[in-house]
């Protein structure tokens, strides 16, 4: 046999162990899951609904996606009971967003989501939401902008698109990065269905492991973003009756233990510019600057003394001790946090001003003269 030959033979011998594509399902014997949500049912059972798109439209309605919804003991039996009344394979691997009701999130998220552990297909980068009011408005209504099924919640929250500092986001991965590290804990945005659009942010709930504590409002989760790096410049913060835009912010935070307790200094910097006029008022930039100062820092200790109070570190802070504290004390962080001394310090600073900061008579004068 020649070299070439019994080379060509080798490659025959290797291809029989290739297993090929034999268990795929053809794109059109599936179903497309693109939101998921689960809420209660009663008797410690659960519903889960899933909304499917439709690659046209094939009812009277002209409705562009297919809703199902299906009661179980827990969400794999509700799943799996779902799979039986399906015609095509359930294929979870393009979801885009999990809805999770917020009497389950406040007995704790683990038992209705752990499904995600152990069917592997759901995408690592599923936004999280917890919602009130139940699931029926979200998963039956249209899009009112137009976008295809599950894409709307995706352009609600990302920055690109209609996402701002007020609706924070959270995906899979990092729930239960919270979950397991207890050195900090999650901000999950709450939504409520709205009569104009599919849903609104009605504040952002912060959890101790995976059970719900409490919610801050969209104004207050200003300071979380603020604090974690994550501050969008499109934010906009009123006082003195002048609208303000938030050009840039960063935080230096200094950590200390004393006499066995945690002790944090976080000093914050806003740079901002003025959005519209002072409407009539004579007010100096400093003066400006520092009822924002005020202003944030009161909201900031609020937002410490809530959190606190419900060992909730949604900031991470305890991430900063990890050289300060023994691996091993590391679960006691929670109950370091709600004794830990908290500092925060904000600089503000107005740039790009013009000439509105003083209404000029000649050139804007007050309706009231």
């Amino acid at each position: 046999m020649s070299r070439r030959a019994a080379r060509y033979l080798a490659i025959l011998c290797m291809l029989l162990f290739l297993p090929g594509c034999w268990d795929v399902k053809d794109i059109d014997n599936r179903l497309l899951v693109t939101a998921i949500g689960i809420e209660p049912a009663g008797s410690d059972r659960v519903q889960v609904w899933m909304r499917f798109p439709l690659p046209q439209s094939q009812d009277g309605a002209h409705k562009d996606f297919f809703v199902i919804r299906q009661e179980g003991g827990t969400v794999i039996e509700a799943i799996d009971q779902l799979r039986l009344r399906l015609p095509k394979s359930l294929d979870m691997s393009q979801n885009q967003s999990i809805f999770l009701d917020q009497a389950l999130a406040k007995k704790g998220f683990m038992p209705y989501l752990e499904f995600t552990i152990r069917d592997r297909t759901v995408p690592l980068d599923t936004l999280i939401a917890v919602t009130t009011g139940g699931m029926k408005s979200i998963f039956e209504r249209s899009n009112p902008t137009g976008e295809l099924s599950g894409t709307y919640t995706k352009l609600f929250f990302e920055r690109y698109a209609g996402g701002t500092s007020q609706k924070n986001v959270v995906s899979l991965w990092e729930i239960f990065k919270g979950y397991y590290n207890p050195l900090e804990e999650c901000l999950v945005p709450v939504l409520a269905a709205d009569s104009d659009t599919l849903f609104r942010v009605a504040g952002n709930a912060y959890f101790k492991h995976d059970t719900m504590l409490g919610m801050i409002s969209p104004e207050e989760t200003l300071i979380y973003e603020i604090i974690s790096g994550k501050m969008s410049p499109f934010e906009i913060e009123t006082a003195e009756k002048m609208n303000l835009k938030i050009l840039d912010s960063s935080a230096n935070i200094d950590t200390d233990m004393k006499n066995g307790k945690p002790v944090i200094r976080i000093h914050a910097k806003l740079t901002m510019t003025l959005m519209d006029s002072a409407r009539g008022i004579d007010i100096k930039a400093k003066h400006l600057e520092a009822s924002i100062n005020r202003l944030i820092e009161q909201r900031a200790n609020k937002v410490f003394r809530l959190t606190q109070e419900k060992e909730s570190d949604i900031f991470g802070l305890g991430n900063r001790y990890r050289g300060k504290i023994p691996p091993d004390q590391y679960n006691r962080w929670p109950k370091l946090y709600s004794g830990a001394t908290l500092e925060f310090k904000l600089d503000s600073e107005l740039k790009n001003t013009g000439l509105q900061l003083r209404r000029r008579p000649f050139i804007n004068p007050s309706k009231d003269e």
